[in-house]
């Protein structure tokens, strides 16, 4: 995977989290469908084990639920229900640690198989321990707001099960702006003390817990549980690493974007081996083509001075009604209103005072 940069239009996280925010959502069925539909996700592909979801469909979906619920703070909720159950064979992998500085290390390393969003950064200083939580991902406003929230609480509960009930963090800082009252309720539900609008988000405790050893520690079960994590890993790298193949050399097409049978004989398949390994991972080239087309329309848009109709002729659609029509239906708003709103945008904004609801991750993904 190190080789592949995954940018946040990239099929690469399992759907465990999304169902787990899905049963917490309290809006009938109607809406659900709707939800899900506008971000690419149809409801009955959830349920297999193979599908993928982008982080911009994960993030869309989250802060959708997020805005449309009565409850504040659903995204920490849910990551208080993430378990490490909930990731299977890694879960495993992580409980049987030697140590929790060698679980922090397997997180690391297999944090793609956890959904982590950040990478964890353990420091000691004397009695005390900081894990600071890196972003991987340049969000802002209100998806990095709700993605920090459960991904705090979801590692307090990691830590939590992996140390044993006895487990109590001393601190939480987070890198967020909300409102006094959301602040006390935030340390009400976790149980920690937290500090808001700070510099990074960190989760400090007794450092007594880094190398003692994990009360279900088993170096066996272990050695085991990791083998499998690499297969795993192996195995998501390979299904990437085609949609990644296809999705590079249609980016990188300066004139026009090639079809099926083309790209399949620069891979040297057949079109139909090429359909049948994509079906195999869950994707298809159209789905790849759709991806790749967003990404360079908003490219073009925010970078260029080329018109709809240049944009549509570059983007292979048979007229610029079509591409807007499609452009539409990705961003819910025209080329040209997209273009007004967001090139005057001061990306340099510090993320914590970004307000909620801003445009958030249209200049990442289109420089992804």
């Amino acid at each position: 995977m190190q080789a592949s940069p995954i940018t946040p239009e990239d099929r690469v996280f399992s759907t465990v989290e999304l169902q787990a925010l899905l049963a917490s959502h309290s809006d009938g069925p109607g809406a659900l469908t709707e939800l899900l539909a506008h971000n690419g996700l149809p409801i009955d592909a959830l349920q297999a084990p193979l599908t993928r979801l982008s982080l911009s469909q994960w993030l869309g979906t989250l802060t959708g639920c997020c805005h449309a619920s009565k409850d504040p703070l659903l995204a920490l909720r849910v990551g208080q229900q993430m378990h490490l159950t909930a990731y299977g064979m890694l879960g495993f992998t992580l409980l049987s640690s030697a140590s929790l500085r060698e679980a922090l290390d397997i997180a690391n390393q297999f944090g793609l198989l956890a959904n982590l969003k950040h990478q964890l950064h353990l420091e000691v200083d004397g009695d005390v321990a900081h894990l600071h939580l890196r972003e991987n991902f340049a969000l802002l406003g209100s998806e990095r707001y709700f993605s920090t929230l459960l991904e705090s609480a979801k590692i307090l509960t990691l830590l939590g099960d992996m140390l044993g009930h006895g487990f109590k963090a001393q601190a939480l800082r987070l890198n967020l702006n909300p409102e006094p009252a959301g602040a006390q309720g935030i340390s009400q539900a976790l149980g920690v003390p937290v500090q808001v609008n700070c510099l990074d988000n960190c989760i400090s405790f007794s450092s007594h817990y880094v190398d003692q050893p994990l009360p279900q520690s088993h170096a066996m079960t272990h050695q085991s549980c990791k083998a499998l994590c690499s297969a795993q890993l192996h195995e998501l790298s390979q299904r990437y690493d085609l949609c990644y193949q296809i999705q590079k050399m249609l980016l990188a097409s300066p004139s026009h974007i090639p079809p099926l049978p083309e790209v399949a004989s620069r891979l040297h398949l057949s079109p139909r081996t090429l359909r049948r390994k994509l079906e195999t991972v869950g994707s298809s080239y159209n789905q790849i083509l759709e991806d790749v087309r967003k990404k360079l329309a908003i490219r073009y848009l925010l970078d260029t001075p080329l018109t709809t109709e240049a944009i549509s002729e570059k983007l292979s659609y048979s007229d610029a009604a079509n591409f807007r029509h499609a452009f539409k239906r990705w961003t819910g708003t025209a080329p040209r209103a997209f273009r007004s709103q967001n090139r005057e945008i001061d990306w340099s904004m510090p993320p914590a005072f970004t307000l909620p609801g801003a445009n958030t991750t249209a200049r990442a993904h289109a420089r992804a």
